[in-house]
């Protein structure tokens, strides 16, 4: 369960966004799921090729200044704007990294998708799926945020976990004794020295 939770957090932030007018939020996840599993995936392109293909996917797709301010939760109205652009580089940094290691965990599962329902929060939405993982399916919660025509992503949600939620109890934790700039330092030097894991 764990390796399909960490695959499915770095799995589903390799999306581009798209006009939402044009696609519905389940075309808008299946359309671009389809592509990522082709073109990245399945690719003949070296590990590093594919890391920076998921990389440059990856900034597209995540609504950083969103799930930031959301993981740092209370401590966002008092800190400055400074030192939170400096967390949610650091954060983006880290998560990146530590993604995109995780990615290649894909080996072929089928994603069935169920539908889309209303989310709370001003134009957000759920898409329902589920990984046909043998023997046990495991249920993926997408939830969309569209805004100016576009979607993109701001939480997942695997088998009731919250990615953004998870996040946010964490740096909660860590900031009940530390600084935001102790916090920023730590992720950066996660990012920094972070060591891909051999296949």
């Amino acid at each position: 369960m764990k390796k399909i939770l960490l695959f499915i957090c770095s799995f589903l932030f390799l999306i581009t966004t798209v006009q939402a007018e044009e696609k519905s939020s389940v075309e808008f996840v299946k359309n671009l799921t389809d592509e990522v599993i082709t073109n990245v995936l399945k690719s003949n392109d070296t590990q590093e090729q594919k890391t920076e293909r998921f990389e440059k996917y990856f900034l597209k797709a995540l609504d950083t200044q969103n799930i930031g301010k959301f993981v740092l939760g209370r401590y966002v109205r008092s800190t400055t704007k400074e030192d939170q652009k400096a967390f949610i580089q650091a954060f983006t940094n880290m998560a990146l990294k530590s993604w995109a290691d995780k990615f290649n965990l894909y080996t072929g599962q089928e994603l069935q998708f169920q539908g889309e329902r209303p989310a709370e929060g001003k134009n957000q939405v759920y898409v329902d799926s589920l990984i046909l993982n043998e023997p046990n399916p495991v249920q993926v919660i997408w939830r969309l945020r569209e805004k100016n025509g576009e979607y993109k992503i701001v939480d997942i949600i695997v088998e009731g976990v919250s990615m953004a939620l998870s996040y946010r109890n964490e740096y909660t934790a860590f900031l009940q004794t530390h600084t935001l700039p102790e916090l920023t330092e730590q992720l950066q030097k996660q990012a920094d020295s972070f060591t891909p894991t051999k296949k």
